[in-house]
């Protein structure tokens, strides 16, 4: 009479089985999961963008500075400036990266600096002197190592970084957002951060 039961051969290819589907299936898995963090920070930015225009509202159309000088030391940025608009510190902070600085940066190069300005907390910008708001970055996903600020030209260091599927997230002037691949024209193309 045979007993009943698995053979060692027969738990081995059962095992190698399994192994075989959880490495196809755990890269999927991985990527549902990051397309989630993608959606949850395009919504983010999109929130950044419409308490950007509200402030704008509040203050004669000017777009917020990158920042104020404050008390010797000290300085109000952009995102603290924002904050009674946005009422949630957790939109600033991009759920696919972990770090103390806020996720997100702002384009200061086009929205703050003017001429004769020296520092990226010059005058804002007019939003009556954006001529194609909807092609214009207002801000979006920067580099971790780099927070505040993002601009479009590699020399300066403050380029968007391919976060989220090999790319990254950007709200506009007149409030939508987007997520663009990177490489892409979003950081060969100035006219994207241009005011005209």
């Amino acid at each position: 009479m045979r007993k009943t039961g698995f053979t060692l051969i027969e738990l081995l290819v059962v095992i190698a089985i399994i192994a075989i589907l959880a490495a196809i299936l755990f890269p999927v898995f991985a990527k549902a999961r990051e397309k989630a963090r993608q959606s949850s920070c395009l919504s983010n930015v999109k929130q950044i963008g419409l308490a950007a225009l509200s402030y704008s509202q509040d203050y004669d159309e000017l777009t917020v500075p990158s920042y104020l000088p404050g008390n010797p030391g000290a300085y109000d940025n952009w995102y603290e400036m924002l904050q009674p608009y946005m009422k949630n510190t957790q939109l600033l902070y991009c759920p696919s990266i972990k770090t103390r600085y806020p996720g997100y940066g702002w384009s200061y190069y086009y929205l703050t600096l003017q001429a004769g300005a020296v520092a990226y907390g010059g005058t804002p910008t007019s939003l009556g002197q954006i001529q194609a708001p909807a092609e214009t970055v207002m801000a979006g996903d920067n580099q971790a190592t780099l927070p505040y600020v993002i601009r479009w030209d590699a020399a300066s260091g403050y380029q968007p970084a391919p976060i989220h599927n090999d790319g990254a997230n950007m709200v506009f002037c007149d409030g939508h957002a987007k997520w663009y691949k990177i490489p892409s024209d979003l950081t060969k193309d100035a006219t994207l951060w241009d005011l005209n």
